[in-house]
């Protein structure tokens, strides 16, 4: 987890949102007990956390901490069985871009990481800062959490 420092639009730089990354790394760092006793830790309501948001395989450091138990996520699909195995308490969504249960929201995958920053900046911030963050960042985001083609392990893109 990555503890953002967005002084100049977060209210409270102090408590600022945290992203727990994915990616390779991932598979090492699930088995590191400091890294999942700092997550437990910031993970607690009583930490004063306000979000805490993970993209693609980022899940499963937030799940294995134990964090996650109970409340609904999702991660990379292809990743999906393997995540979803560290941590059954977790409610998996398989078919969900991202997923904003209590103070985390879980992004499937990259793409799907930037749709839902689009969706914590609106929901955070409103919607015209979420507007002029994909606007600058000349981003179409896909706005639909629960619409995931990428869920069918069939699907490949028509590009």
């Amino acid at each position: 987890c990555w503890q953002l420092q967005w002084h100049s639009v977060w209210p409270n730089p102090v408590v600022a949102p945290w992203l727990a990354t994915g990616g390779i790394g991932t598979r090492k760092e699930v088995n590191n007990p400091a890294l999942l006793e700092f997550i437990r830790a910031w993970g607690q309501q009583s930490s004063g956390l306000q979000l805490c948001m993970s993209v693609c395989t980022g899940a499963v450091l937030l799940a294995t901490a134990g964090v996650l138990d109970g409340l609904r996520a999702t991660t990379n699909k292809i990743a999906f069985e393997w995540v979803k195995s560290a941590r059954p308490a977790v409610r998996w969504e398989r078919e969900a871009r991202w997923v904003h249960d209590g103070n985390f929201v879980t992004a499937s995958g990259v793409s799907a990481g930037m749709d839902a920053a689009v969706y914590v900046l609106k929901t955070l911030l409103g919607s015209d800062i979420a507007s002029a963050a994909a606007k600058r960042n000349e981003y179409l985001p896909n706005i639909k959490a629960d619409e995931d083609p990428f869920a069918d392990s069939g699907f490949t893109p028509d590009v």
